[in-house]
């Protein structure tokens, strides 16, 4: 198994107001990037692959029964007007697939899609499993499946897990290529067969009194992040920890 579970949630600072908006796609990264590096064990071992980042997707719980929080719920992340990020293959000969503000209305098929249950909570802690899909400009997808555990903290929840069965689906058929809204390509034929495993890290920020999945709520901002390799192995977080500190915004 992969999984890196944390014992208390990581800390996070405050994301000030004033920043600009460029600023505050760095320093969202940065915080997901920090509490990593502060919980993480030893680096990871195997080769990564392909990264994955995205910010302010727009997260939303729904409750199994709105009486019993105990009983969990439905959490989901999709692409929206402020929401941006990259795919970026690290394996020769590299690219990466660029997705700028609002590419999910600018395009007829890019969009991301996070779906993971929230179960087995007690206190601060839930365990949570699910699926991932990223679509490409011309329909092309990576999708794989998700495993970890969800954490409450003093700031915001917090989701740790594993990424499985993970690989790419040629939807378009047009070409073997991963496709930016706002330029860029990769090749989809990434060394190692598929399917691929790797490391996954999810934050999304509390609000109001929202509390650890204690209510429904929708439009909460989550930034998302992972990592994919071709073979099982030992892989901690810490490897997205670096490979978020240096993603950057392109303007």
């Amino acid at each position: 198994m992969l999984r890196r579970r944390w014992a208390t949630a990581p800390q996070w600072w405050p994301l000030s107001e004033s920043l600009e908006k460029g600023d505050r796609f760095m320093h969202k990264i940065s915080l997901i990037a920090a509490g990593v590096i502060a919980t993480a064990g030893t680096a990871a071992t195997a080769t990564v692959t392909l990264t994955y980042g995205f910010t302010d997707l727009s997260g939303a719980y729904a409750m199994n029964d709105p009486s019993n929080p105990n009983l969990g719920g439905s959490f989901s992340a999709m692409a929206g007007v402020t929401s941006a990020g990259d795919v970026t293959r690290l394996a020769t000969p590299g690219g990466t697939a660029t997705f700028l503000d609002d590419f999910v209305n600018r395009n007829a098929f890019a969009d991301v899609a996070i779906n993971i249950s929230v179960f087995n909570r007690v206190g601060m802690l839930a365990q949570g499993s699910g699926t991932f899909t990223i679509t490409d400009a011309d329909g092309d997808q990576l999708i794989g499946d998700i495993d970890g555990t969800w954490i409450g903290g003093s700031l915001g929840v917090y989701f740790n897990g594993d990424l499985s069965n993970v690989r790419f689906v040629n939807v378009s058929t047009v070409n073997n290529t991963f496709d930016g809204v706002d330029g860029g390509s990769f090749g989809m034929d990434l060394p190692g067969q598929e399917p691929f495993i790797g490391a996954y890290v999810q934050l999304f920020l509390r609000t109001g009194n929202m509390g650890f999945f204690g209510r429904d709520f929708s439009g909460i901002s989550v930034q998302a992040a992972g990592e994919i390799i071709p073979a099982p192995g030992s892989l901690a977080l810490a490897g997205v920890a670096g490979l978020l500190a240096i993603r950057r915004r392109r303007a």
